[in-house]
């Protein structure tokens, strides 16, 4: 393998770790790291989700 093989080889190497890292949260101490998908303030902003009631059908035999 030539020179630019090598390092091209090595460059993604590091960028497969980095991203393994960032998608992991491992990064977050360092300020880096994907966004939280969880949305619990949604959860508090419900009000009185027990009196949801969910319906059959009447179209559907």
């Amino acid at each position: 393998m030539n020179k630019w093989g090598f390092r091209l080889c090595i460059a993604l190497l590091l960028l497969n770790l980095w991203f393994w890292a960032w998608s992991g949260g491992h990064l977050r101490r360092l300020g880096f790291g994907p966004t939280d998908p969880r949305e619990p303030q949604r959860l508090e902003n419900q009000v009185r989700p027990e009196a949801l009631q969910l319906l059959p059908n009447p179209n559907k035999p």
